[in-house]
């Protein structure tokens, strides 16, 4: 259900932190048409509670009122000062706002606070932009129900600013739905991808964006790449591998982290704690991987069924266990979906990263450096976001604030999408005449234009 200030457009939405920045608040829609200045009080309060002169405030009551704002058309124009890096929230007190008016008993009229927040960043935050993606998905290409095409444009539907589809053992049905959708000109990026099954190797990773297929390189040579597995395990110190485990699968991971870096792409060490009648992949495994560290990220959400819910708890704490002890690594969130219309998986886990812009590089790059956090979010209830806690704040900020708006242009692209893979020509062209409006909204939420 909407709220009231969702007939609202704020720009921006991210600030630059201890700068004096100016707001705009603008009804979308003639419902919500605001009152005349001199009927709006504005108020505004840091939720972290740091105040511009350095002051700070254990109350969420601590506000200030000395704000600069003014009408300028239908907008509002408020300036304020951002101190920090932390949420801000706007509150406007209104009277005689069309559509949101209190009660008229007793003739007295309720006054009422519309809320908006904002987020102020430090330099290295601002300079870059949240994506929303999924790094791991499959296709009727290996085990999922649809194609790639139709896959990748359910994705767009669901609010995705890029995906990979990563087949079991299979490079090509990435390549597929890249070749389909190559003359989009709505900035939704599909890249290469895999689920990678070496030789001997019960440990699942996933190849993300790299330029060839690791699946292909391992089975097109295995003699090369059970001696280059060998190599390695020669050289892990005997300390490092728990005794009773059978050291291959270790060294044959690192192959495969080695190799996916080679062509470029990301290593990601997947659901170490999938349970069927046992876990998959032994606990003496996953410790020795974990100790080793030599994966890019660690899917700490992976694509687990809500009655196999175990698994993703028994991943955080591993992973919360292993920052204590000073192992840190990046994580992410993937559907690990097998079909996006079945109602499970798709969309339930995703990560936000936060990049110098979507190419491929900027975003593998942003995930090794820890910038992103992995999202929960099953069958649309309150939402989890995960990772480092300046990550977890602010992209939690995003997730409330900001991807909203962003999944409702999405959700118009990914329609036509499918209508131009059913056959129908002239939704290209409505495709193409929207332009790149999600790249519009991004930039306008950092006071672009």
């Amino acid at each position: 259900m909407k709220e009231f200030q969702d007939y609202f457009e704020v720009s921006p939405r991210i600030v630059p932190a201890d700068r004096v920045s100016t707001i705009r608040i603008t009804p979308r829609f003639p419902h919500a048409e605001l009152p005349p200045a001199d009927r709006i009080k504005v108020r505004l309060f840091p939720v972290g509670g740091l105040f511009p002169d350095g002051s700070s405030t254990q109350f969420i009551s601590g506000e200030r009122e000395d704000l600069s704002f003014e009408r300028e058309g239908a907008s509002l124009r408020i300036r304020a000062p951002f101190a920090g890096e932390q949420e801000h929230c706007i509150l406007l007190d209104l009277l005689d706002l069309p559509g949101f008016r209190g009660s008229d008993a007793g003739g007295a009229r309720e006054k009422k606070a519309l809320r908006f927040n904002v987020y102020s960043l430090r330099p290295d935050l601002y300079s870059l932009r949240p994506f929303k993606g999924d790094f791991h998905v499959h296709s009727a290409c290996s085990d999922g129900r649809e194609c790639p095409e139709y896959v990748a444009a359910r994705y767009r539907q669901m609010g995705f600013d890029f995906m990979a589809v990563t087949d079991h053992r299979r490079y090509a049905p990435s390549r597929r739905a890249m070749e389909f959708w190559k003359d989009l000109r709505n900035g939704f990026r599909l890249f290469p991808g895999e689920e990678v099954h070496s030789p001997g190797n019960p440990v699942h990773i996933i190849h993300f964006g790299g330029a060839y297929s690791i699946n292909e390189k391992a089975s097109a040579d295995e003699a090369q790449y059970r001696k280059e597995t060998e190599e390695i395990l020669r050289s892990i110190p005997p300390e490092e591998l728990p005794g009773g485990l059978d050291p291959f699968p270790v060294a044959a991971s690192e192959w495969v982290f080695r190799e996916i870096r080679k062509a470029g792409g990301l290593a990601v060490f997947c659901h170490p704690f999938w349970q069927t009648s046992k876990y998959e992949i032994c606990e003496a495994l996953s410790d020795a991987v974990f100790r080793r560290r030599k994966f890019d990220a660690f899917e700490l959400l992976g694509g687990f069924y809500d009655w196999q819910w175990r698994s993703n708890t028994c991943q955080i704490a591993r992973y919360g266990d292993e920052r204590a002890e000073g192992n840190t690594f990046p994580v992410i969130g993937a559907s690990d979906s097998h079909g996006t219309d079945n109602g499970k998986l798709a969309d339930w886990f995703s990560t936000v990263v936060l990049a110098g812009s979507d190419r491929i590089e900027d975003l593998i790059d942003a995930v090794r450096r820890g910038r992103c956090a992995a999202v929960e979010r099953i069958r649309e209830p309150v939402p989890h976001v995960y990772g480092e806690y300046r990550m977890v704040k602010y992209i939690s900020f995003l997730v409330e604030n900001y991807f909203p708006a962003h999944r409702e242009l999405c959700a118009v692209e990914g329609a036509l999408m499918l209508e131009v893979l059913s056959g129908n020509e002239s939704a290209r062209s409505a495709l193409d005449a929207l332009g790149n409006r999600v790249d519009e909204y991004r930039e306008k939420a950092f006071g672009g234009k």
